[in-house]
């Protein structure tokens, strides 16, 4: 497996040997629809003839796009990595991306920030903290490996920053895989709640409308003939999530994966429960 060179939230990198054996590898075209730290789409390059990595994040897919291009952004990123003890640059880099963000900027945010973690507010502007970090020897090991197998695949690979459902669903010849952000819980008469069933630093662009548009899509992927596969964390604690809940309750077919999440929970034990649900 290819490790990404982002310890980016969500990542599914520890679940891939679970969740790519389940693709639907008869569809010639992959759509990663929410492609995050890339962790998926990186990993099936060589099953399919064209694979479009969409996510909303611009800059974010702006990273992955350099970096399949050239090494131009890496020194550039190396350059504005704080470093150790220097919050000082660290919060002088996080003011300068938020006025005139680059790819390069919120690449060396997320190296330099508390657990590599990437966060906005919900005036998408990035707030996560200092975390004493940066760019180091494991970077570049990391970097080494991710170029050189992505620039194999140059000519397969397409790269999006659309709303998922600006994503057009217009064949029976891909396989669509979602793994948004944390969804709605579902209240005790089975309607879709205010809260989001955990949080995370991403979920600023998430908004309450779009479990059910989602869910629309996902119905529309279906009607349409292509396959889709969805991942998420369908109960945490107490709570369930609305949209992973109604498509089980549709005839899916789910799968639950395995995974301690106690392991990296910072919040004591916790029941929680991810599954992968399809139309195949």
């Amino acid at each position: 497996m290819i490790q990404t060179p982002f310890n980016y939230t969500g990542s599914k990198f520890k679940l891939l040997e679970q969740i790519l054996p389940e693709f639907d590898y008869t569809k010639p075209y992959f759509v990663d629809v929410f492609a995050g730290g890339g962790s998926v789409y990186t990993n099936i390059l060589d099953k399919y003839e064209k694979v479009i990595a969409n996510d909303i994040i611009s800059d974010l897919i702006g990273i992955h796009n350099s970096l399949l291009e050239s090494d131009d952004i890496i020194e550039v990123t190396k350059s504005l990595c704080p470093g150790k003890s220097n919050p000082e640059k660290f919060g002088a880099l996080r003011s300068d991306y938020n006025d005139n963000p680059t790819p390069a900027k919120l690449w060396a945010l997320m190296l330099s920030s508390t657990n590599n973690m990437m966060r906005f507010n919900q005036k998408f502007k990035y707030n996560q903290t200092y975390g004493d970090r940066g760019w180091n020897s494991n970077t570049d090991t990391k970097v080494e490996d991710f170029t050189n197998h992505i620039r194999k695949y140059k000519d397969n690979i397409k790269f999006s920053s659309k709303t998922f459902d600006d994503i057009s669903v217009s064949s029976d010849k891909i396989m669509f895989y979602c793994d948004p952000p944390y969804g709605r819980v579902k209240n005790d008469d089975g309607t879709m709640g205010n809260k989001q069933i955990s949080e995370a630093g991403y979920n600023a662009f998430w908004k309450k409308d779009d479990d059910q548009r989602l869910y629309d899509y996902l119905k529309l992927i279906d009607k349409s003939g292509s396959s889709f596969m969805v991942s998420g964390v369908l109960r945490h604690d107490d709570k369930t999530c609305w949209m992973l809940d109604k498509l089980i309750s549709d005839g899916y077919n789910y799968k639950v994966l395995s995974f301690d999440y106690n392991k990296v929970s910072r919040k004591g034990k916790k029941e929680t429960t991810e599954v992968i649900i399809k139309n195949y």
